[in-house]
């Protein structure tokens, strides 16, 4: 049986493109499936909105993830994902799936929404075409993501038809998710996105406080931990890294312990403090950003003087390979290798 696999990122344009499918591509013989990967960073409407979609469709949704956020990822890899290298897409996303559909392999969470509504199990032996919500508007996308998913076939509607995602929703009664009311062009990650701009993260301040703030901590103390294991004696494990619990519990429960918060209150001083040098014999001093050479606390301390066009942008399934025969994500330019050596 072929199965005609949506991937379903709680976007418009992703419900759009699986209406779409169900309406005019899917035969009876055929099923069509849901698929969400799950960062466990999505906003709550967010959430309804995937189900809400999946109901009014009558379709099955997989859900699968790691059962890490984006934030506990970083800590882990003592790596701080950002608008150069998302590694938490990478990592959170793309490799979830790519290792479901291209090897078979499932990640440590996985569940069902509407099994009932999926017409064969074994699907993942049958005849696969995968959906993406990409529009005319993020054709620099294509190329990479179709690149990424050989052998399998991949359509993107929105590109190849003239559909209106708001018309979709109307015609089901379905309210789209708040981030779009807010003035976010997509809605992934409650706007948290690290490939965001200046003119993004500066709408999330002013839209969503609460979760700017949160954000900027976190991006302090990832950062500050991150400086701390590079020391070459935390590297080598000749000294036990006595940050990593704290970093840790900050970044699952927002829990500040001590250290958390004398790192908080003084971090601004800090930011010229030597932790000595790497083994590269650097000193290790460069205080790490999602933005390039502009933090969230400086974009806090002085909004007029942002690039108020700098959206900046999503880009899941875009930057990395990954091949049936290889064990490893693949950097396609020179570019993103210089980046990633940088943080290392």
């Amino acid at each position: 049986m072929k199965t005609h696999v949506i991937f379903y990122s709680g976007g418009k344009s992703s419900f759009a493109v699986a209406e779409y499918v169900v309406e005019n591509v899917c035969k009876e013989d055929e099923q069509v499936l849901l698929y969400f990967t799950d960062t466990l960073w999505e906003d709550e409407d967010v959430i309804r909105f995937l189900y809400e979609g999946a109901d009014v469709l009558k379709l099955p949704m997989l859900v699968q993830s790691r059962g890490i956020t984006p934030a506990q990822l970083m800590v882990n890899k003592r790596f701080l994902a950002n608008n150069r290298v998302g590694l938490c897409s990478k990592e959170l996303k793309m490799k979830v799936a790519m290792d479901y559909f291209k090897e078979g392999t499932k990640p440590e969470v996985e569940y069902w929404h509407n099994r009932h509504f999926l017409k064969e199990e074994d699907f993942l032996n049958g005849e696969i075409t995968l959906y993406f919500g990409i529009s005319f508007e993020e054709m620099h996308r294509e190329g990479p993501i179709r690149a990424n998913w050989k052998p399998f076939e991949v359509v993107m509607p929105l590109i190849d038809h003239f559909i209106e995602p708001n018309e979709i929703l109307k015609k089901y009664g379905l309210i789209q998710p708040r981030q779009y009311d807010k003035g976010f062009s997509h809605a992934n990650c409650k706007s948290r996105c690290v490939k965001a701009g200046q003119a993004h993260f500066l709408n999330l301040l002013k839209t969503d406080p609460k979760t700017f703030y949160e954000l900027m901590e976190q991006e302090i103390i990832i950062s500050e931990y991150i400086r701390y294991t590079k020391q070459p004696s935390i590297k080598s494990g000749k000294r036990p890294d006595y940050m990593y619990k704290d970093v840790y519990e900050f970044v699952s429960t927002g829990e500040k312990s001590p250290k958390i918060k004398h790192l908080l209150d003084t971090h601004m001083y800090r930011k010229k403090f030597l932790l000595g040098v790497d083994r590269k014999g650097r000193s290790i001093k460069k205080p790490y950003t999602f933005m390039k050479n502009l933090s969230l606390e400086e974009l806090e301390k002085k909004p007029l003087q942002l690039d108020l066009f700098d959206w900046g942008a999503c880009g899941c399934f875009v930057e990395f390979d990954k091949t049936p025969t290889d064990n490893h994500f693949i950097i396609p330019t020179s570019e993103f290798e210089t980046e990633v050596a940088t943080y290392i």
